[in-house]
């Protein structure tokens, strides 16, 4: 908390700042329905019309904070259609249900909302995908400790989905550590969508917790797939709720081909169609440990634990 002392000097916490008074980052307003990219942003009566018009308010590593007003809607285009390129800048969407800000991802396959800064906060957005196949909605790279909070990924109309909604990392290992997903939300009908998350390269405390995944994805419908050769440490993937209808090989909550991931898989609950190989990870022997994981190919029975509990 921020506050003045009766001498006039600035206060934090109800302490005394000695030294020179830190520049603090502004508040910045969105909203499609009465801003105009020609305002200053600062308050709600002068907001911006748009997210880009907002970052480019924004100055990096000062705590900026935009905030979408509720009914906001926007349509992007384009490869990094939302550029969140400045470090330390949150996004913060206002509104519940249809109140929140939404996104049209739109054009072509390769519309993305793209973060290439430290430190991004984006929560409380609703992306509708406004075309068939989009590879990827919110592409993370060069950028640690991105957070993804409260977000809903969702088809605009029939045979319009994403393939994957989020992405992380490149070739090059450790570039998006810290990295973490909370509570987010994707149900789609789409055959063709694949896993929520694509970790790429080496990653570091990854955070993927409270999401629920529930879509008619039949093949690779995973919560978390890292690539071959690549692996995650100190990892907590827990309290996520996954239902898919792969039913060939199916794997619920992690895919990876590595044994020397580090980490905690605790409480997920998967349901698939494959009624002979259902499976919370690839192989027990992926580096983590597992805690309380329930799965089950079969909606009358009520789900058994895997793997199986110690002896």
């Amino acid at each position: 908390r921020l506050g003045l002392s009766g001498n006039g000097l600035l206060r934090v916490d109800g302490k005394d700042f000695k030294g020179a008074i830190p520049t603090l980052g502004k508040d910045i307003f969105v909203d499609s329905v009465t801003g105009a990219d020609t305002s200053d942003g600062l308050t709600p009566d002068r907001a911006l019309a748009t997210l880009d018009a907002a970052f480019a308010q924004t100055v990096a590593d000062k705590g900026y904070q935009i905030f979408v007003l509720p009914k906001h809607a926007e349509t992007i285009t384009g490869a990094a259609g939302i550029a969140h390129d400045v470090a330390g800048v949150s996004v913060i969407g206002l509104g519940h249900g249809g109140q929140r800000p939404t996104f049209l991802m739109d054009a072509a396959d390769t519309v993305t909302y793209k973060i290439t800064a430290k430190d991004a906060y984006v929560s409380n957005l609703l992306f509708n995908s406004g075309h068939s196949d989009v590879v990827t909605c919110i592409d993370v790279q060069i950028a640690t400790d991105a957070w993804i909070d409260g977000c809903q990924f969702a088809n605009n109309t029939t045979n319009e989905n994403f393939v994957t909604c989020i992405k992380s990392g490149t070739t090059t290992d450790n570039q998006c550590d810290g990295l973490k997903i909370t509570g987010c939300l994707w149900m789609q009908v789409d055959a063709g969508s694949l896993e929520f998350i694509e970790i790429l390269g080496d990653l570091d405390h990854l955070t993927v917790t409270g999401n629920i995944i529930q879509h008619e994805g039949t093949g690779l419908a995973v919560l978390v797939v890292v690539t071959d050769g690549d692996d995650i440490q100190y990892a907590t993937i827990a309290d996520n709720i996954h239902r898919s209808k792969d039913a060939a090989g199916a794997v619920g909550i992690l895919q990876s081909n590595q044994t020397d991931n580090t980490g905690i898989l605790a409480r997920n609950l998967s349901a698939c169609l494959d009624t002979a190989d259902e499976r919370i990870a690839t192989g027990e022997n992926t580096g983590l440990y597992y805690y309380e994981n329930f799965t089950s190919s079969d909606v009358v029975k009520r789900g058994y634990i895997l793997p199986a509990r110690d002896a």
